[in-house]
């Protein structure tokens, strides 16, 4: 997502990060409509509790995940973001501390102790091109965001089918997205087709693969597996794809700090999903 995000914003004076967020928000509401009709809860009523969730997770999509996301990358290298999604299971790991009161192991601690250190170099060390130190900022609020919105889909997907609480929660938070930026969908919708580019990349690849399959496949792996797991595997393909499409395609380069910040970043990750040898006993 990073990559495509990128190339738009760097090339087409026709969309902001908050257009180009309401431009995939009103095309995936479609996609995201069919999805929940089809796996609606026929024998599951919808709670007030639940309700209260989906409206968390609505809010925590279109505006932090999606939205967020996109003013990040507008102030940001493609490459910084997508070693930053990197660190989304250690966000999920301190949050579930925080919220199970669960101590963290020495094997998580060391973890943490490794992101920082990644952290500092990517945003200290000015490791690529483009990135910016607000931009680096906005990317860690959107990693405690995916960890709320993880916790929130993991405990719906549970009593919903996974297929109908993402669909659900993403297409109501586009509604609320298009609600707020009402004066500017005509144009959204009408710039997609500015070039032909421009619609494969925000209907093909920002709507349907990352705003409905991508969401999709999050909460069904999940309730087969976990949410550590889950995140961690999807975080090494996004790390090597996003940063492979960044350096390759859009041309950014990373500095050595960069790169050694990068490495840092892969270790605090398998050191938040790897069984630590306390657990196994």
């Amino acid at each position: 997502m990073a990559p495509t995000v990128k190339a738009i914003l760097s090339a087409s004076p026709l969309f902001d990060a908050f257009s180009l967020s309401l431009a995939r928000g009103v095309w995936a509401i479609p996609f995201l409509a069919i999805v929940a009709a089809l796996t609606w809860p026929r024998k599951t009523p919808l709670r007030r509790v639940d309700v209260a969730s989906f409206v968390a997770v609505a809010l925590l999509a279109a505006f932090g995940l999606n939205l967020l996301f996109q003013i990040a990358i507008a102030k940001t290298s493609a490459a910084h973001a997508v070693l930053f999604q990197g660190l989304s299971p250690l966000a999920l790991a301190g949050l579930e501390a925080i919220v199970f009161r669960r101590a963290l192991d020495r094997q998580r601690i060391a973890g943490i102790g490794f992101g920082v250190a990644g952290i500092a170099l990517l945003t200290l060390g000015r490791s690529s091109e483009g990135a910016s130190l607000a931009g680096d900022a906005i990317m860690l609020l959107w990693l405690a965001i995916f960890a709320a919105y993880s916790l929130l889909i993991r405990a719906l997907a549970t009593r919903y089918s996974p297929l109908f609480a993402s669909a659900f929660g993403w297409g109501l938070g586009f509604v609320l997205l298009a609600l707020s930026g009402a004066p500017l969908v005509g144009n959204a919708v009408r710039d997609t087709f500015a070039l032909p580019l421009y619609a494969v990349g925000i209907i093909g690849v920002l709507a349907f693969v990352t705003a409905v399959c991508a969401p999709a496949l999050h909460a069904v792996s999940i309730r087969m597996t976990g949410v550590a797991v889950v995140t961690a595997a999807s975080q090494y393909a996004s790390i090597a794809t996003g940063v492979g499409l960044s350096l390759f395609v859009l041309h950014e380069r990373l500095a050595p700090a960069g790169i050694a910040g990068a490495v840092l970043l892969l270790v605090s990750l398998t050191l938040t999903v790897m069984p630590s040898a306390a657990r196994s006993r």
